[in-house]
């Protein structure tokens, strides 16, 4: 048996000599601690005062650079305690999930012991959020995180978390811990099996909280605020409010943010009016007053949902400062009127949104001055019909060619990296058709100061694979092997790792671009029957039957 004297003094570190393995090189002994699951890395720095110090750097930077929380009591008290910690320095980057409890989850659980759990951890977390806890231990750990830089709000898990194997997931801190106590695994999505009448606000909450908390905690290096939405939770309009009784606290630290990027949805009480027609009522009237507010943006990104083309051109029209600009409503005066001032706007990223070209490249042209990088991804180009066009046959143009040799001519734009990805076109009220690039895949990209030389090579590769003209003699069994080809190129690129559960679903049963045969005829017919000014037609189609459940990978 070994003398309690020397093994006291070995945990202790004070025999550090005498650890054989101390004195291999802290390469190797990084390499020998990378191939251990997370358990084992624990228990390896916990052999003794030595190894845990020389493994402290790549530890705090692997597990606490950043960290996963979610709104709920045991979370945000780990929150705490890590902001209270010699920890605290090392975090930088909050991300808060919207992991939630089932609200229509009535029946009892099998297991009472579960039950009881279950029961606890539900009551804790209504408290938590009735009594406003939520906000001020958001607070208490803000202001103890001197480094914290950024906070993300996102709807779902990164699966870059190599060390347990591909494909796993960091996900929010006491989240395992509760599917542990009581079997129910806490869902992102505001839409599932327990929730018919989901809570699609819960977004929206989290980003005024994290806005409020900021104020309130001023941490003095925070440089940006993310929403990475996914499932439904896109952040709607009255999330941007800032109340006037919070506005001293929260516009210091909007005028000190360098990154925004935004999930949003203007869909929500929208009106449904031709593409063409301004709407009464502007739903994004206090997402521009929150944006004239953040005046020293470096990095703007803004993902809407393809799901009010009228609104988010109105909305890039005005981010590119044009003078006539409708804004809407009695309150609509101040400094919205001609857009924010950004002027040192350095990276502009753009996507899942349906627009014309015009407001596009309106605003490049606005931003050209200080812009140095371009981002658009799943960005549909939209153009009404030509007169005297066949609605069941329209031109066949590619909307692409267009941008790109308007894009080249913006004076003052010198970009630094561009980057194209799942393009669409489509006319207006026409289904959309994928655009690719021939022997590139779905995505294009560069990075080096000879943007315009880029463009020019990617142009000409701008392709469409479009649906067969349908004739009597038209086979329905015959196959567009090119259809296929795109598929498969958006397999073998990764790219159906960003495709939503709708695209996904679409690209399995039909290759993109295309509509079944009788699917295409009964639209021209819904079409033909559309009188003018009418909305468009659609199809009620219970969403079970075209939705398939794939979680999407995301980085960090």
């Amino acid at each position: 048996m070994a003398d309690p004297a020397w093994v006291a003094a070995w945990s202790s570190g004070d025999r550090a000599s005498t650890c054989r393995i101390k004195q291999l090189p802290l390469e190797v002994l990084i390499r020998i601690a990378n191939d251990l699951m997370t358990p084992d890395l624990c228990s390896f720095r916990l052999t003794c005062r030595a190894i845990e110090q020389l493994l402290y750097v790549t530890f705090t930077n692997e597990f606490f650079t950043r960290k996963q929380f979610m709104i709920a009591d045991i979370s945000l008290q780990a929150l705490i305690d890590i902001s209270r910690s010699r920890l605290a320095p090392h975090l930088r980057h909050v991300h808060i999930g919207l992991d939630r409890f089932p609200d229509n989850f009535q029946r009892p659980l099998p297991d009472d012991e579960k039950e009881r759990r279950f029961r606890q951890r539900y009551a804790d977390h209504f408290s938590l959020w009735s009594t406003g806890c939520h906000r001020d231990m958001l607070v208490d750990a803000f202001k103890h995180l001197p480094n914290l830089e950024t906070v993300v709000i996102r709807d779902y898990n990164s699966r870059k978390r190599t060390r347990e194997g591909a494909r796993a997931e960091w996900s929010s801190y006491g989240s395992s811990s509760i599917f542990r106590e009581t079997g129910i695994r806490l869902n992102p999505a505001p839409s599932g099996s327990w929730s018919a009448q989901a809570n699609f606000q819960l977004s929206s909450q989290v980003f005024a909280l994290v806005t409020h908390a900021l104020g309130m905690a001023n941490p003095p290096k925070i440089k940006g605020i993310e929403v990475m939405a996914k499932m439904g939770n896109q952040l709607r309009d009255f999330a941007f409010n800032i109340p006037a009784f919070s506005e001293p606290m929260i516009l210091p630290v909007l005028r000190r943010l360098e990154k925004l990027h935004l999930s949003i949805n203007l869909g929500w009480r929208a009106q449904s009016a031709p593409w063409t027609q301004v709407a009464a009522t502007a739903p994004d009237t206090m997402l521009r007053q929150f944006l004239c507010q953040c005046t020293n943006l470096k990095d703007l990104r803004i993902n809407e949902l393809h799901d009010s083309p009228t609104a988010m051109t109105d909305l890039l029209t005005w981010l590119a400062g044009d003078s006539d600009t409708r804004t809407n409503g009695p309150e609509a005066g101040d400094a919205r009127a001609g857009g924010p001032s950004l002027d040192t706007l350095e990276h502009l990223s753009l996507g899942w949104m349906s627009v014309p070209v015009a407001p596009l490249i309106k605003v490049l042209r606005r931003f050209a001055p200080s812009l140095r990088g371009l981002e658009l991804w799943k960005m549909t180009l939209v153009m009404p019909l030509p007169p005297g066009s066949d609605p069941s046959d329209p031109p066949r143009v590619m909307f692409w060619t267009d941008f790109m040799n308007q894009l080249r001519q913006i004076p003052g734009l010198d970009l630094r990296h561009i980057k194209f990805g799942a393009l669409k076109q489509a006319y207006l009220h026409r289904p959309e058709h994928h655009v690719s690039f021939k022997n590139r895949g779905v995505e294009a990209k560069y990075t080096g100061p000879h943007w315009k030389d880029f463009v020019d090579e990617v142009t000409p590769l701008l392709d469409i694979k479009w649906p067969r003209r349908l004739t009597p003699e038209s086979d329905d069994s015959d196959s567009d092997d090119g259809d296929d080809e795109l598929a498969a190129s958006i397999l073998d690129e990764g790219a159906s790792e960003e495709l939503d559960d709708t695209e996904w679903a679409a690209l399995q049963h039909f290759p993109p671009g295309m509509m079944p045969p009788a699917a295409e005829l009964l639209f021209q017919e819904l079409m033909a029957h559309q009188g003018p000014g009418e909305p468009e037609p659609y199809l009620e189609i219970p969403l079970d039957e075209v939705m398939q459940h794939d979680e999407d990978f995301w980085p960090w």
